[in-house]
């Protein structure tokens, strides 16, 4: 037998032997699945704090319009502490994208809404006098009345979100929630200052 032959049959027999080798097979599966699992991972984990939010957004403005609906009138301090007070719900994610307003719309008898008072939280209240910005539907409103508005905005940076922006288009998450509320002792609600 030649040298050439030889180191043939010996080449031969080890791709056999690699061929049937399957000790490594589960380290390169592992190493092609691990990117996966970290996206998926973070995708997890970056959707449930937005789902988090998304639920304290909720509750914020549930709070907002229910506390402000229960008295004929409030002082622009107590009404202040309220907001200030239903920000902390947002906690533990940071207060300082929050911003709340409440307001009174009142509604005339062509069904016009306009603003009557407003208080915000870090944010500018909306003007007396002026159109409200949230357009209610018509089946709630009712002449003479005023409907008791809440809207809070925010907008939370989760701690995957700026590594899942090439996935997503965005890296934070912005809320807006709005929620109404009729007067429950008089149809209307008065403001005074401090």
């Amino acid at each position: 037998m030649t040298m050439r032959a030889h180191l043939r049959s010996r080449m031969t027999a080890r791709l056999r032997a690699f061929r049937g080798d399957r000790r490594g097979i589960s380290a390169i599966e592992f190493a092609l699945v691990l990117p996966l699992i970290i996206v998926l991972l973070a995708g997890t984990v970056d959707i449930g704090q937005a789902l988090m939010v998304d639920r304290r957004m909720d509750q914020v403005v549930a709070a907002v319009s229910d506390l402000a609906s229960q008295q004929s009138s409030w002082s622009a301090s107590k009404l202040d502490a309220i907001l200030a007070g239903t920000a902390t719900i947002i906690e533990p994610f940071g207060k300082a994208n929050l911003t709340i307003v409440v307001a009174a719309v009142s509604v005339d008898a062509l069904k016009n809404q306009t603003v009557d008072w407003s208080r915000a939280y870090q944010t500018t209240p909306w003007i007396a006098g002026n159109k409200s910005p949230v357009t209610l539907s018509s089946t709630v409103l009712q002449t003479g009345t005023q409907i008791i508005v809440a809207r809070a905005t925010y907008s939370v940076q989760t701690p995957f979100a700026s590594f899942l922006k090439p996935l997503t288009g965005f890296s934070a998450y912005s809320f807006t929630r709005t929620t109404i509320s009729r007067p429950r002792n008089s149809n209307t609600i008065a403001l005074t200052q401090p």
